[in-house]
């Protein structure tokens, strides 16, 4: 599931570099105006451009309503619309930027050009790109609160009992009291108010500073015991293997405490962060609909 989760940032981070590389190289080439124009003629290639990218703007708005109507609640998987209101949400605009072929109006830089297609333009930039924030926001918060102490609940139970007797450390005790505190510690950060950003903060920190802390002290107990107990060559290249299994174990109990801890803060910051894109979608709307209607009636 945790490589799951790690792949799919991964492929999500791969689509945003590629389309970051198309922007900046479209600039070169589209600017110009060589190839096309915005809407020189009725169905010229810069008119489909932008109305393929309308389009896509459009088709965005059937997730909230997929979301809320009940009627459609049986077209499809909600993961999955939510998975192609990302991509067409960057998509989209990235069309309509070749559609305007770079040329925006911007007081004093660049003043000419329609200002509404500007206010359309900047609306929808701030719309996509909040949208790409409110994803990872969303990442965080999407399995609620409850899921999140379950997985910290779950890997402490497999950190306390190893096979049928032992815990996974009990041959480093300073390991478990260290990561017992942190636990207790996220548990209390979780519950205070307001925005918690201090906490927040050090959450992040003290589980990065406890990752590499612990991992150095476990190598440093176990290769001591190795030499205590004078390991052969293949033990010792078992022991390295066993490391790594236990540094990840740390490593995810370590993610689980920090995340159950900031998932207040997270809450909130998604809650700001629904109040400031709702009301651009709305401008950017009305805004895109009167610049196709001045399109075609001027």
């Amino acid at each position: 599931m945790k490589a799951n989760k790690r792949s799919e940032h991964l492929v999500w981070l791969i689509f945003i570099s590629i389309v970051a590389v198309i922007t900046v190289a479209g600039y070169f080439v589209v600017y110009p105006q060589t190839y096309y124009k915005p809407g020189e003629e009725l169905f010229d290639f810069g008119y489909n451009l932008g109305l393929a990218g309308g389009l896509m703007m459009l088709t965005l708005l059937l997730y909230p309503l997929r979301k809320r109507w009940k009627f459609l609640e049986n077209f499809g998987f909600l993961p999955t619309w939510f998975k192609w209101h990302m991509v067409l949400g960057i998509l989209g605009p990235l069309t309509i930027v070749f559609h305007s072929t770079y040329h925006v109006y911007i007081p004093y830089l660049h003043p000419t050009g329609s200002i509404n297609a500007a206010v359309a333009m900047y609306c929808m930039l701030l719309v996509s790109g909040s949208g790409t924030f409110g994803r990872f926001f969303y990442t965080k918060i999407h399995h609620g609160l409850y899921g999140r102490q379950a997985t910290v609940n779950e890997l402490k139970a497999a950190l306390e009992q190893s096979g049928e007797v032992k815990s996974a450390f009990h041959f480093a005790p300073g390991i478990e009291k260290a990561l017992e505190d942190f636990r207790l510690a996220g548990e209390k950060y979780g519950k205070t108010s307001g925005l918690g950003f201090g906490n927040f903060i050090m959450s992040s920190i003290r589980a990065k500073w406890l990752s590499f802390t612990l991992t150095r002290e476990l190598r440093k107990i176990m290769h001591a015991q190795a030499d205590e107990k004078h390991f052969t060559a293949a033990q010792r290249q078992s022991m390295e293997a066993l490391f790594t299994e236990y540094r990840g174990k740390i490593d995810d109990f370590l993610e689980a405490v920090r995340d159950a801890a900031q998932f207040h803060t997270y809450e909130r910051l998604f809650s700001m962060w629904h109040i400031f894109h709702i009301p651009l979608v709305y401008m950017m709307v009305f805004s895109a609909v009167y610049h196709v209607y001045a399109v075609h009636a001027y």
